[in-house]
């Protein structure tokens, strides 16, 4: 077969601590986890889910269903790009911390 779980087996996907979200559940086909409808929300409870996003762009109506972390950039203020990474860094060493104690280093 072909397809992401033909790549991965069940201690790879132990490893997985982090998937950015476009939107679109579709992104997730064939992911181990999805609910029968095809929704990713218990992906989310076994790796922590990101959306990066402008600050001027709608967010799409699954991100706001779903248990994911927003990261706002500016397209014109550039330079707090990293109050952005900092964010992103902040909220995955929590996950870890409390989710995957395991794979800390």
């Amino acid at each position: 077969s072909s397809g992401i779980n033909a790549e991965y087996g069940h201690k790879d996907w132990e490893r997985v601590v982090a998937v950015f979200v476009a939107g679109p559940a579709w992104q997730f086909k064939g992911w181990p986890g999805l609910t029968p409808d095809g929704s990713p929300v218990h992906i989310f409870t076994k790796m922590k889910a990101f959306h990066l996003k402008f600050e001027e762009i709608a967010l799409d109506k699954n991100i706001t269903k779903w248990d994911v972390s927003i990261l706002t950039v500016s397209k014109n203020k550039r330079h707090l790009d990293s109050v952005c990474a900092l964010k992103f860094w902040e909220h995955l060493d929590k996950f870890i911390m409390k989710n995957k104690r395991h794979l800390r280093f």
